[in-house]
């Protein structure tokens, strides 16, 4: 489970290997030595990045945090937000929240404490660097991505992990959108005998509203892109019986604006708590349910506090060793929790002509070992997503995602990713703004990639990415083509 810190105080901005990162990978790596005494050798075998289920994305993600949405499969994420697929760590962690996974490989061994230096390059062309429906600006940028994962085991079958890194964007002509995304997590894993699992996690990250997003308000007036920081704590408590587990998940994430006058309007503390039950039917399928809630209070625009409800329950099918699929479908139910009162501007643009709203959830992904070397994923989703952009109060978020990876050979492998997504906004309405309640938007997408690699050390790769989303506010109509070429190399 995780949990996000409420109090901590705000930590000054980051540059490259700044001091809030410089302090928590010393004080890490210091107690990463201390623990080391144990002198456990690293056991357990590594797992690949970037690897979630239906359940982890729909219990670790109550709603609300990531756009297009947190339940989009996070290879056409990326490739939307222009983070390269690093052949070796995946994508880089756009929003506050996920969970870092060990590296697969041997890395650098100092006693039994394994570091994983790694460090990637990326050139990139848009058509679109803004987003925008007319007057496209096309623009080529680099991306650096240096990074370090420590992972420690002590007493037996638990782990201490630290992990930085870095999306370090710049533009070759519109330095507005210039971006050092860092993100630094600190997390202990504990695995106790008889079935009980805990994971615990805090993290600081500094982060943007990606162009294109749907909380990226600034595209049409060429302003910098928003930036934030995220301060977090989560936690992830699991226990498993003979035929039967039970899951408590908790998180609070602390948000806060930098530039743009988005503070007045976005800065916010948010709340998690989710539970989810699982019963094993027979050895292929086992029923679960879920309920889970978040709160989300703001520093200022007090007019949208509020509590979204999600119940839900489905399960899990294992059809064969080729085949297996994941759902739940259920209710959410939104609760505005203060009443509303007049406010100074700009929170004057948000208002509400009801309290509650309710929505249909749905959260689904099925897996196809069509052969030996090709893996296609279905993944389905439908859920509230909160923004407060255009006198947006939130969106429903409807969507599908379909992936193929497929093994060309034993150093190629070629990606491919299609989505589609329909988000219909709930906005506000007054004889100022008449159009928010209208809004609504279809985007597609299409991302093929390739990644080789050339030794053990070193990847490279190359992607093409399509972006077309359609608005009834045509200001939010845009389309994009995106290439891009990155190597890494990992230890």
């Amino acid at each position: 489970m995780r949990l996000s810190l409420c109090g901590i105080k705000d930590p000054p901005h980051w540059t490259f290997l700044p001091h809030p990162s410089q302090v928590i990978v010393a004080y890490s790596i210091a107690i990463l030595s201390s623990l080391g005494t144990v002198g456990m050798s690293l056991a357990q075998q590594l797992e690949t990045p970037n690897t979630s289920s239906v359940t982890a994305g729909s219990i670790f993600g109550a709603s609300g945090t990531m756009f297009l949405s947190q339940f989009t499969n996070p290879a056409l994420l990326g490739s939307l937000y222009l983070t390269p697929q690093w052949p070796m760590t995946g994508y880089y962690p756009i929003f506050p929240g996920s969970s870092p996974e060990p590296l697969p490989r041997e890395g650098v061994l100092v006693g039994p404490l394994r570091v994983h230096p790694h460090m990637g390059v990326a050139q990139m062309y848009t058509d679109n660097v803004f987003r925008t429906n007319g007057n496209k600006t096309s623009d080529f940028l680099t991306t650096l991505s240096p990074g370090i994962q420590a992972r420690l085991p002590f007493g037996g079958f638990h782990s201490f992990l630290i992990d930085y890194r870095t999306n370090l964007q710049y533009y070759s002509r519109s330095t507005s959108n210039d971006v050092q995304d860092q993100t630094a997590v600190g997390a202990v894993k504990f695995n106790f005998p008889g079935g009980l699992k805990v994971d615990l996690q805090g993290e600081h990250r500094l982060g943007h509203d990606p162009r294109g997003s749907a909380v990226d308000d600034v595209n049409t007036r060429r302003l910098g892109v928003n930036k934030w920081t995220a301060d977090g704590f989560t936690g992830h408590a699991e226990y498993f019986g003979a035929q039967s587990s039970v899951g408590l998940h908790v998180q609070t994430l602390r948000w806060q604006y930098l530039n743009n006058n988005q503070g007045a309007v976005r800065d916010r503390l948010i709340n998690r708590a989710n539970l989810l039950f699982s019963r094993n039917v027979t050895d292929k399928l086992s029923l679960r349910a879920m309920v889970g809630a978040q709160q989300s209070i703001y520093d200022q625009n007090k007019n949208l506090d509020n509590v979204i409800y999600t119940f839900s329950g489905g399960g899990t099918l294992n059809i064969s060793e080729m085949t297996s699929g994941e759902v739940l479908v259920g209710y959410q139910h939104v609760q505005f929790t203060r009443a509303q009162v007049n406010q100074p501007p700009p929170l004057d643009r948000f208002f509400r002509d009801k309290n509650t709203y309710s929505n249909l959830y749905v959260m689904g992904r099925f897996n196809w070992q069509a052969t030996p070397l090709l893996r296609i994923s279905l993944q389905l989703y439908r859920t509230i997503q909160q923004t407060v952009a255009s006198g947006s109060l939130f969106y429903t978020a409807t969507g599908v995602n379909l992936t193929a990876r497929h093994e060309l050979t034993d150093r190629t492998t070629v990606n491919i990713n299609f989505g589609y997504e329909h988000d219909k906004f709930q906005g506000v309405s007054s004889s100022e703004i008449t159009s928010g309640p209208d809004r609504s938007e279809d985007l597609k997408n299409v991302a093929v990639g390739v990644n080789y690699q050339a030794v053990k050390w070193v990847g490279v790769g190359a992607q093409y990415m399509f972006e077309d989303r359609h608005s009834t506010q045509t200001q939010f109509t845009y389309q994009a083509n995106t290439f891009m070429l990155f190597a890494e190399t990992l230890f």
